[in-house]
């Protein structure tokens, strides 16, 4: 469990263009060992749930 909270704060700090350098490279290493599929999982999820709260946001804003 611990390893998925550590995708998803990659994944999150990769959207929105912050993070460190350490961070980089330990997940490059954990890459190497556990895959991509993970951060491809988790990145798509975050992806679709980024779509979908936009749309929400647009229809509230929008009258009608």
């Amino acid at each position: 469990m611990k390893n998925l909270g550590q995708v998803f704060k990659a994944v999150t700090s990769a959207m929105i263009g912050v993070g460190k350098k350490e961070d980089l490279i330990k997940d490059f290493e954990r890459t190497e060992k556990q895959g991509p599929w993970p951060y491809i999982v988790v990145g798509m999820i975050m992806t679709i749930a980024f779509i979908v709260l936009v749309i929400a946001v647009v229809k509230l804003a929008t009258p009608g």
